[in-house]
C-alpha cells in the first residue's frame, strides 16, 4: 500500500501535468536555456517525490531559475509556495504567491489547483493584499 506522502506526491505529479500552459511553453521556447529547462524539470521531479524541503532550497538557491523567463520563474515560485503550504509555513507560502503576482499580475491557480485547503487561502490573501 502507498504511504500518505507517496499518495500526495503522485497526486502532485498529476496536478502538475494538468497545469502546463501554452504561455509557459511559449516562454520556454523564447529564451530559456537548456540549464533553465533542466532546473525546472528537476524541481518538478523533486516536488513530485514529496521532498518539499528540497524544493524550497533548490528553488531559492538556483541561479538558473532566478534568471529564467517569467513563466519558468513563476512555476518555480509556485512549487516553492505549495511546498511551504504543505509543510505548514503559511506566511512563507503567501509570500511566494505575492512574488508570483508581482511577476505576473494575471496569474491564477489552474483548475486542478483551485480550492486546495492549504494554498488557496494563502493565494487569496496574497491577491487581496495587492
Amino acid at each position: 500500500m502507498f504511504a500518505p506522502r507517496q499518495v500526495f506526491a503522485l497526486s502532485a505529479l498529476l496536478l502538475l501535468s494538468a497545469c502546463s500552459s501554452s504561455s509557459m511553453d511559449q516562454d520556454r521556447a523564447v529564451g530559456a536555456t537548456d540549464a533553465q529547462q533542466q532546473a525546472i524539470a528537476s524541481l518538478r521531479q523533486t516536488y513530485a517525490e514529496g521532498r518539499f524541503g528540497d524544493v524550497i532550497r533548490q528553488s531559492a538557491r538556483s541561479a538558473e531559475l532566478r534568471s529564467a523567463p517569467t513563466a519558468i520563474r513563476v512555476e518555480a515560485l509556485k512549487l516553492e509556495a505549495f511546498s511551504y503550504c504543505v509543510t505548514n509555513h503559511r506566511a512563507l507560502c503567501e509570500q511566494q504567491f505575492t512574488r508570483i503576482l508581482a511577476l505576473d499580475p494575471q496569474f491564477e491557480l489552474a483548475g486542478a489547483e483551485r480550492g486546495h485547503p492549504q494554498w488557496q487561502p494563502a493565494f487569496d490573501a496574497a491577491r487581496k493584499a495587492r
